[in-house]
């Protein structure tokens, strides 16, 4: 399946009238890290960069400081959807990813975080693809990056295309390693999105030990950072 089957396939399972109380989307840059609404979400822990969450703030969001600050001196709050619109969706039936396995957007699996500074203030906000999902879920991350450009539409993006490094090679006769950078219309924000569909080093398709092709040996991901200015956006670790 190429790149744009995989996202008319994730599109389809996205129904807009089942959508969370609060998500990401919901946070506004500026805005005190107390008004996200503690009970309307759910695991409020330090964020890993794109990793799973690791320390669980028992306080909410007025914990943040426990998370360690990066390189900006913002700390990474890690939260999920409640997941009660999860649970009434199989309970119908219902054709809906959105929700399902935690937090997802357009539906994708994803790991969303806020970005928080000494003074609690909200700075940014985080989203990468979920590589815990399972490996359809995975393979189609990459298309993820269509939704949010479109979202940010309205933003001058600068896109490039990225060749292979070393030990880089394609997922049969596909390679992407995109990363688009813009700024708001009125110059107080500043995103960074990054896609790529690859594989690494080491993630061989086929494995000559046992005669056997090796599955969900690929890196598929999708990276959002919007940070206020003069903030910037992060790098991915690694």
């Amino acid at each position: 399946m190429g790149l744009a089957g995989m996202a008319s396939s994730a599109n389809a399972q996205f129904d807009p009238a089942l959508v969370p109380v609060f998500s990401i989307w919901n946070v506004t840059l500026g805005q005190p890290v107390s008004q996200i609404p503690a009970m309307e979400v759910v695991e409020i822990s330090c964020g890993t960069n794109g990793g799973p969450p690791s320390i669980k703030l028992a306080a909410g969001f007025s914990d943040f400081a426990k998370c360690p600050a990066e390189p900006s001196g913002l700390h990474e709050v890690y939260f999920e959807n409640d997941d009660e619109i999860d649970y009434l969706a199989r309970a119908q039936e219902a054709e809906y990813k959105v929700l399902q396995g935690g937090t997802s957007i357009y539906a994708h699996p994803v790991m969303v975080s806020v970005l928080v500074d000494d003074g609690s203030i909200v700075r940014g906000i985080r989203i990468v693809t979920d590589e815990r999902a399972s490996t359809r879920e995975r393979r189609i991350a990459v298309t993820l990056a269509r939704n949010l450009k479109g979202r940010y539409g309205s933003w001058q993006q600068t896109c490039d295309d990225l060749p292979p490094r070393a030990g880089e090679n394609p997922v049969g006769n596909q390679f992407v390693h995109e990363i688009c950078t813009a700024d708001s219309p009125d110059g107080t924000e500043r995103m960074r999105l990054e896609s790529s569909f690859l594989r690494k080093k080491g993630q061989d398709a086929f494995n000559t030990d046992t005669q056997q092709l090796n599955v969900g040996y690929f890196q598929s991901q999708t990276r959002l950072e919007v940070v206020q200015t003069p903030y910037e956006p992060s790098l991915p670790p690694g």
